[in-house]
């Protein structure tokens, strides 16, 4: 194990060191990123998204995809690992679903008391300091050491993220070689075209041609992921060790890594809005097929939100980042959003049914 960690660290010295990503435009001043919120949404102009049908393939033969989902030892990381799994066991068999297997990808570089829970493989973490303490930076990595090193049956790879619940069986959206994923409105190659230069030279053409995504959720072709990877890992850790680009992209940098990665190697994508929903500001379900629970929902008890501000009920992942969610949450009052409302419900199920919850 210590020499595949020695050349798992040499690997990733040499490979930010050949990167060939230079700089083909500087920039003039600092660029200020904005954080999402409901004030972000309105500066859209135009709505890129691409609307698919959901389609089975013209065989009739499923076209069955792996779901893999990068994460920490952290206890944060994992009761959301454990909800998420729950959820994918109980919608994998059913009706139009074409989900094949599970991995969590733990880049702790050990195993934990999970391993029989949920299946796992181990990947290593990033040299020590070299993450920045921006965790999520060792997710390209993670999946670098995955897709070399595992069995991965099916052809097809859904790359999830531990708090998101699946809400209904999901299909295969992908088609014609093309991605399925989910478009952010704040990931905007444009508005930071100076920046991107910097990874994505004139040659490769327009900056339009990097879609607005992340690399979750994304369906997308098992030979088209190994090729992206290892751009993905080295690009984003050349846009982490840049101080302009590291300031502009904050919190979302390893987002445009994959988004700048997968236009280097021509594979389009189809932005699936109805991917998945982000509440409190998808109020609905409707026919999404995920729920992901990254903003803190906040509401007084007559079912105002009061985002921003600690609500007298609240449901937020980052008050459970030491300690496991109780059992047994309570509903938000009468007049919340029912996509919020379900999230609750969703997990308290899961909860309920996850064997040792809170050990």
């Amino acid at each position: 194990m210590g020499c595949a960690n020695f050349f798992f660290t040499v690997l990733i010295t040499l490979s930010v060191a050949l990167i060939t990503y230079n700089i083909l435009i500087s920039a003039n001043a600092p660029l200020k990123h904005d954080l999402p919120g409901p004030s972000s949404r309105s500066t859209l102009l135009v709505d890129p998204v691409i609307k698919m049908p959901v389609e089975r393939s013209s065989s009739g033969k499923k076209r069955l995809f792996h779901t893999a989902v990068t994460a920490s030892d952290s206890v944060y990381n994992t009761w959301q690992c454990r909800v998420m799994y729950y959820w994918y066991k109980k919608h994998r068999d059913g009706p139009n679903s074409e989900m094949g297997g599970f991995t969590r990808i733990l880049h702790s570089g050990k195993a934990d008391k999970f391993m029989e829970e949920i299946p796992t493989f181990i990947a290593q973490p990033l040299p020590a300091g070299m993450d920045q303490g921006y965790i999520v930076l060792n997710r390209p990595g993670a999946f670098v050491q995955w897709l070399q090193k595992a069995d991965i049956k099916e052809d097809y790879i859904l790359m999830a993220e531990p708090d998101h619940i699946i809400v209904k069986p999901i299909p295969n959206l992908s088609k014609d070689g093309l991605g399925a994923a989910f478009p952010f409105f704040y990931i905007e190659p444009k508005k930071f075209e100076s920046i991107i230069r910097k990874y994505f030279p004139e040659d490769k053409g327009p900056v339009t041609k990097i879609d607005p995504i992340g690399n979750s959720p994304v369906i997308i072709g098992k030979e088209s992921l190994k090729k992206i990877a290892p751009t993905w890992m080295n690009v984003s850790l050349a846009m982490k060790k840049d101080p302009e680009t590291d300031k502009a992209f904050g919190w979302v940098l390893e987002m445009y890594g994959y988004a700048v990665s997968s236009a280097l190697h021509g594979v389009d994508n189809i932005l699936y809005k109805d991917f998945m929903i982000q509440p409190p500001w998808d109020t609905e379900i409707g026919k999404k097929f995920i729920i992901h629970y990254t903003y803190g929902c906040d509401y007084d008890m007559k079912g105002k939100s009061t985002y921003g501000k600690i609500g007298e009920w609240r449901f937020d992942k980052r008050s459970y980042d030491t300690i496991m969610p109780p059992r047994n949450l309570p509903l938000p009052p009468p007049g919340v959003p029912e996509s919020v409302v379900t999230l609750v419900k969703m997990v308290n199920e899961a909860t309920a049914n996850i064997p040792n919850w809170g050990s």
